[in-house]
């Protein structure tokens, strides 16, 4: 029997059914709404403490999208909700600032996996367990990065269970100096961005034998010395449309999954 919390079944308001096996995991409410009103039908089917939770159909497929709020106990806690629920592919979407100069404005990363520096995953298995995308979200987002014509890059990314105060950030100018250091160490390897909720994610959907993957674009405008809210609509779309591709892809192997190749971007 489950142990009963005030966050089962996101506050008792969903049951099965109200969930979809595509689920798109974001961290603000906003987005939520946002992927949902590009939907064919859609509906709220929670919302609960930081979850908002919607359900519809998207280019002929079931689809819910789930807001997880900020960290890695949030995050957590949706996907352990979610999978109870009839969830089994996830795939992360957000905005990000760079960790690597290369990185450009605007510019998507595609995840292949985290380094598990989230603290939560370390409460499901121990740190020697990689945080690693499921490979066909990582080819489902690179054919729609390809389709939406948007630059990207593929590698490792970075989660940090606090992203600290910079000098300039702090009370009393106080310097996280832990964080900075780890954020260093981050750089000297190549890790292309941070985040603080991916990490966990991509453990548990291991664990649990489900599909997961994360992209973020970076919304840092160097030029402008601004953070651009305006990639939110890049992050929407590029969201759709990789679970559009997934999708597809997942029909022709119940089609037949003897013959199955990549199928082309329709």
């Amino acid at each position: 029997m489950l142990r009963d919390n005030v966050h089962r079944n996101f506050g008792g308001q969903c049951k099965k059914g109200d969930v979809a096996p595509y689920v798109l995991v974001t961290g603000s409410k906003d987005r939520v709404r946002s992927f949902a009103a590009h939907w064919d039908t859609a509906r709220e089917v929670a919302n609960h403490y930081e979850y908002l939770v919607c359900t519809g159909t998207y280019s002929g497929f079931p689809i819910s999208a789930c807001s997880t709020g900020i960290g890695g106990m949030s995050v957590s806690i949706a996907i352990e909700e979610l999978a109870q629920l009839g969830a089994n592919t996830f795939f992360r979407v957000g905005v990000t600032s760079p960790l690597v100069d290369e990185l450009e404005y605007g510019e998507t990363v595609i995840a292949k996996g985290a380094v598990r520096w989230d603290g939560t995953s370390l409460d499901y298995v121990r740190p020697e367990y990689p945080a690693q995308c499921h490979f066909e979200l990582i080819m489902a987002a690179v054919s729609a990065a390809e389709h939406l014509r948007y630059p990207y890059k593929v590698g490792v990314i970075g989660d940090l269970s606090s992203l600290g105060p910079e000098r300039e950030d702090g009370f009393r100018g106080f310097l996280g100096r832990k964080t900075r250091e780890m954020s260093r160490a981050l750089y000297d390897v190549g890790v292309i961005d941070g985040t603080g909720e991916s990490a966990t994610m991509l453990v548990q959907s291991s664990i649990y034998g489900f599909r997961a993957g994360v992209a973020n674009i970076n919304s840092v405008d160097k030029a402008n010395h601004r953070w651009d809210a305006k990639m939110d609509e890049r992050v929407i779309l590029l969201g759709l449309e990789t679970m559009r591709i997934l999708a597809a892809w997942d029909k022709e192997k119940e089609a037949s999954i003897r013959k199955f190749t990549t199928p082309e971007i329709i």
